[in-house]
Formats: C-alpha cells, sequence, structure tokens
C-alpha cells in the first residue's frame, strides 16, 4: 500500500507533537520542523483536528497541540484516515493476462501489506514521538 503525501505529512505532524504533549505551537513552527511547507503543514492539521487527533486555539495565545486521541492513535488509524486505499498492485486496470494462469503475486503482496499494517498496529504516536 503505497503512502499518499499527506499521510506522511500526517504522521511527521503526529509525531512531532507527541514529543511536547502538553505544548502549544503554530503551523509555521510544526512545518519548519517537519520539513513540509507551511500550506501542507496547515491543511493537515485541519484534517487532523475534523478526526480529533489535534486541538486547535485560535488567536492570541493560540496554537495547535496533539490530542489524547492522537497521542492514543496508531499509524494504521492514520493510514486509514488519511490513504485513499490504493491496492498494493492493481491486476485489474488493465486486467492481467496472468490472473487466468493462476499468478500468486497478487497474494503474496496482499500478505505483505497485511504484515506491514499488523507491525504498524503495535505502536502509538506517543511511544512513537
Amino acid at each position: 500500500m503505497p503512502i499518499t503525501r499527506a499521510t506522511d505529512i500526517a504522521l511527521r505532524v503526529l509525531i512531532t507533537l507527541a514529543n511536547t504533549p502538553d505544548e502549544q505551537t503554530t503551523v509555521a513552527d510544526l512545518a519548519d520542523n517537519i520539513g513540509v511547507p507551511v500550506r501542507y503543514t496547515g491543511k493537515m492539521v485541519q484534517r487532523l483536528a475534523a478526526d480529533g487527533m489535534v486541538e486547535t486555539n485560535r488567536g492570541r495565545g493560540g496554537g495547535i497541540k496533539v490530542s489524547p486521541a492522537g497521542r492514543a492513535a496508531t499509524p494504521v488509524e492514520v493510514i486509514n484516515a488519511f490513504g485513499e486505499g490504493w491496492p498494493t498492485i492493481d491486476c485489474l486496470n488493465p486486467k492481467c493476462p496472468l490472473l487466468t494462469k493462476g499468478c500468486r503475486l497478487r497474494g503474496m503482496l496482499n500478505d505483505a501489506e497485511a504484515a506491514f499494517m499488523s507491525s504498524l498496529g503495535t505502536v502509538t504516536m506517543a511511544q512513537l514521538g
């Protein structure tokens, strides 16, 4: 399963915020810390806030911080929230002629993806931060 750019940025945001769970930061500082343009960081913060993984406060003294749900989230939960669900391999578009000949690659790649997701489901953002 490919990790989209949006998912990559979301994971970086949560891991960075989980390092200092009681501190607020700004989108600009966060973008600088994770090496992503402010525009993209802001979009991901909005999506994470909508999913309840970060808390945002507007105005003077405002900022962004990780929520308890964000600290407890696993990378799998973030991938599922942000991922577009692309298959590792698409044997149907265009239809691969090897499908009718018993090709086992698709099944092996699906097994590898399941193992990948299983291993990512064992840690939380707090543990990664």
